[in-house]
């Protein structure tokens, strides 16, 4: 199932690329692989594609939703 996940507002000033109010969507970090991963810290990880590229970040700094509700929240 796709997901979208924006950046939660308290933590944009540590990533200053990424806009809290806009949805990206979280690619698998390898091929293969679920979409959230865990690091050896034992933090879950999220990648997410930007217009610039690909970024991996904390996944508790990140909101998740379906991909779906957006096509259907715009369809309405």
């Amino acid at each position: 199932m796709p997901v979208q996940a924006r950046l939660k507002a308290e933590h944009k000033r540590r990533y200053l690329d990424l806009d809290p109010t806009v949805w990206y969507h979280v690619v698998p970090i390898f091929p293969g692989v679920t979409q959230r991963m865990v690091n050896m810290a034992g933090e879950r990880l999220a990648r997410i594609s930007t217009p610039r590229g690909f970024v991996t970040l904390r996944a508790e700094h990140l909101e998740f939703r379906p991909a779906e509700s957006a096509a259907n929240a715009s369809s309405a």
